[in-house]
């Protein structure tokens, strides 16, 4: 079975996590520093904070800005739930924003369309590596950036994502292009909102046994830095690859299904390579033959205003109908040609 994901693990990752074991050193040392440092070049922003995941780091840079039960934000309604559910989780009110049909991102109007005068914050999204609309920055609002799936990618503009706003997520699960098996960051250029972010993630302590606020523990440890360190050193190759793959099965399938396109100017690492199902193609059965055909592939994403923990009256077509009939294809940087040309045979085969 072609998987729909596969990490590139080598013996550089494999070297550095066992140089780790063998220091006895696994919490929040050096390397971590390392990582965060490199993180914080690489995205152009002036601190990275590294912690346990993702969801962790949406649920942090919340709290770190100020955010308070009962506080109203707005997040794109095409995504997956953690940025809604780590605001639900610190009783903020999220309100959903349609995303664009072309490049499936909420837009500077469709977030204007679903704020409300006491909105405290809009989340960008860079869904599946394609960067927003910088111009969201225009809006009156502040902006934190879900750049889970974008490092690597580049606005418009020419700066890279994970700077855009006030502060930026990552992500190191192992569906993105950098992993440390579970992971995450958040990057910031403000040095107060880096250290209140360092002592949530970290017990609450401003310096070792300082507690300066109640908090838990969403510390990243050393043998996930070693690895993410060796992870960004083949990041610009994993790039370039997945790109040559995903332009090669967009050639061969452009005619018969929608892809994601990326503003113009933007460039995207290609994190996920989605597409929508033309009418009258069922996705079950579509998947189902994929698969038969030893291609794995699966859904594209969710509308949060479908699902249990979030529906409302929501009013967002778009991302219904891309959550209705999207699916996720196989893309990795290892990927050979003729594992390439079967993901195509067996697109165009259940098609037919």
């Amino acid at each position: 079975m072609i998987p729909l994901a596969r990490p590139w693990i080598d013996d550089a990752e494999l070297d550095a996590v066992a140089a780790v074991l063998r220091s006895g050193m696994l919490v929040q040392g050096a390397l971590v520093a390392r990582f965060e440092a490199a993180l914080a070049d690489r995205c152009g922003r002036r601190f990275a904070v590294a912690v346990a995941n993702g969801t962790s780091a949406l649920g942090l840079a919340y709290r770190a800005l100020g955010l308070e039960r009962g506080d109203e934000i707005v997040v794109p309604a095409l995504t997956w739930p953690s940025p809604a559910h780590a605001a639900a989780e610190l009783g903020l009110m999220v309100r959903l924003a349609d995303v664009d049909a072309g490049e499936w991102n909420a837009t500077p109007e469709t977030f204007a369309a679903a704020r409300a005068p006491g909105t405290r914050l809009l989340v960008a999204i860079d869904q599946f590596g394609c960067p927003a609309r910088e111009e969201i920055l225009t809006l009156g609002v502040p902006v934190l950036e879900d750049a889970a799936c974008a490092l690597g990618s580049v606005f418009a503009s020419g700066r890279p994502c994970g700077s855009l706003g006030l502060a930026s997520c990552l992500s190191f699960h192992p569906r993105k292009l950098v992993t440390t098996g579970e992971g995450g960051a958040v990057l910031t250029d403000d040095e107060g909102l880096a250290q209140t972010l360092r002592e949530l993630r970290n017990h609450g302590q401003r310096v070792p046994g300082e507690f300066a606020r109640a908090a838990g523990n969403a510390r990243l440890g050393e043998l996930q830095a070693a690895m993410g360190l060796a992870q960004l050193e083949k990041l610009d190759a994993m790039i370039e690859a997945r790109r040559d793959h995903a332009r090669a099965i967009r050639d061969a399938l452009g005619d018969r299904l929608r892809f994601q396109c990326s503003p113009a100017g933007a460039r995207t690492n290609e994190q996920t390579l989605g597409a929508r199902l033309p009418e009258g193609v069922e996705r079950g059965a579509f998947l189902d033959a994929v698969r038969a055909a030893g291609v794995q592939a699966g859904l594209l994403s969710y509308d949060l205003a479908s699902i249990g923990t979030l529906a409302g009256a929501h009013d967002v077509p778009e991302a219904r109908a891309l959550a209705t009939r999207g699916v996720a294809l196989p893309l990795f940087p290892q990927m050979s040609e003729p594992e390439r040309e079967r993901v195509i045979a067996a697109v165009h085969a259940a098609l037919a």
